[in-house]
């Protein structure tokens, strides 16, 4: 019973790759296209494949067919066996009644319309080794499916893709920026902090850090920020860190200005356990985080045109060099004294801030609002930090792959965790290059 499902679900599996394979031939015109013809023998001229389709509905959309004699424009729906059709019940569906042309590897049934006429039938034929080459390309157990044909692969074309990549992870921040921006009613300073803060979280304490700057508005927040110690009573007291300490000084100046600004606004505080401190380096630690940010505030007072509005990537970079208070050059947290320590944000936590945040906010400000000054602008800055440097990005400068700025690192993590990672090479460029070269051989 057991072997029979799995070779059911292997089956499909391998169905689903099939298909998807097929749709690449189709698209990038990669059959062989001597003397096509119908099922009928009508003659056919591909002049345009049409528009692939990720959603629901025909394969393509809008392709311009000539069959026989006749000019169609139309759907084109793409099958391993004619018979699909049927199984996925195409024929009762209106939605694929302008379908001109089905494309089929095998032509095992005739297929209609909702209304029964018949759709006129495309057997193609391809190179069996093209077929081959995908598969290995994505069964490959290696973390880049193509890396043995890489070096086949111009320069040019890898690096066309990897500014493709670039521009794809920023239209997607843009994406996420979007649902922000309707959340807070399209209040670009509202966003721009929600977004500021998350990036002080840097990955494991993002979410907390969005909760906070959401349980403050930003309007509270700017009435206090010529005051560092209300600031920081603010922020440290919405994010539930006052609520059982018990020490003198700036401590319990602290917790009483917190009180008062939370009777006064009538604020809510977010839960202290959502904090995470586990193996974390102390300088990570969310309260060193908070009082760096604390310290920004301060010297941003509210005004995010400060950052978006310097061309020059280094003076950008200097708005980040601030200093805590006095008591958290002393403390990691609450109530532990430690050495003192300047506890300055550092020139790669600076880099990832900007990198992450800064620069797509300012991608998404150029192209929500239409001006490609402050596009080109975002990637004038990418072109001007140091590349990031971790493991993976180690991988690719192994296969003599430039990484000279974060614009390159950039592009190279977005390529290697939604191409590499989920083997799309059929919507890869790189991998294209590599089927292509495959198909002349």
């Amino acid at each position: 019973m057991f072997s029979k499902l799995w070779w059911k679900s292997s089956t499909k599996h391998y169905n689903c790759m099939h298909e998807e394979f097929l749709h690449y031939l189709w698209q990038y015109k990669m059959y062989n296209n001597r003397s096509l013809k119908t099922q009928c023998g009508l003659h056919v001229e591909v002049i345009h494949p049409g528009t692939y389709n990720v959603n629901a509905g025909p394969d393509f959309f809008n392709a311009k067919i000539k069959i026989g004699d006749t000019l169609w424009a139309g759907n084109v729906e793409v099958h391993i066996n004619a018979s699909d059709w049927n199984e996925h019940k195409h024929q009762m569906d209106k939605a694929y009644d302008n379908v001109i042309l089905h494309v089929v590897e095998k032509d095992d049934v005739p297929i209609t319309r909702s209304n029964g006429q018949l759709i006129p039938v495309l057997k193609i034929t391809y190179a069996s080794r093209l077929l081959n080459e995908y598969l290995q390309l994505t069964n490959s157990n290696d973390w880049l499916a193509c890396a043995a044909h890489l070096k086949e692969v111009s320069s040019f074309d890898i690096s066309l893709w990897m500014q493709r990549m670039l521009i794809e992870k920023l239209e997607h921040k843009t994406m996420d920026i979007q649902r922000m921006l309707d959340l807070t009613i399209q209040n670009w300073d509202e966003t721009f902090y929600r977004l500021l803060f998350r990036s002080f979280g840097f990955g494991v304490n993002g979410d907390p850090f969005e909760l906070l700057a959401q349980s403050i508005p930003l309007k509270i927040l700017l009435k206090y920020c010529d005051n560092r110690l209300l600031v920081e009573a603010l922020l440290f007291g919405q994010a539930g860190f006052l609520e059982e300490v018990n020490e003198e000084g700036y401590v319990n100046h602290l917790v009483r200005d917190y009180r008062f600004l939370k009777d006064k606004h009538g604020l809510r505080p977010i839960e202290k356990h959502l904090w995470k401190f586990l193996r974390l380096r102390p300088s990570n630690f969310p309260t060193i985080r908070m009082a760096q940010l604390a310290a920004l505030l301060i010297k941003l007072k509210g005004v995010f045109g400060m950052l978006i509005n310097e061309p020059d990537i280094k003076r950008v970079n200097k708005f980040f060099e601030v200093e805590v208070s006095p008591y958290w050059q002393q403390h990691y947290t609450f109530q532990r004294k430690s050495c003192k320590k300047g506890k300055n944000i550092g020139i790669h936590s600076r880099n990832l801030i900007i990198i992450n945040t800064i620069v797509p906010y300012l991608f998404a400000y150029g192209k929500l609002n239409g001006d490609n000054g402050y596009i080109q602008r975002s990637l004038d800055w990418l072109s001007g930090i140091r590349a990031e440097k971790n493991a993976l990005l180690d991988q690719w400068v192994a296969k003599e792959i430039s990484v000279n700025n974060a614009g390159d690192s950039q592009a190279l993590i977005y390529l290697s965790k939604n191409y590499c990672k989920l083997k799309k090479c059929l919507r890869c460029r790189i991998g294209h290059q590599v089927l292509a070269i495959k198909n002349d051989a």
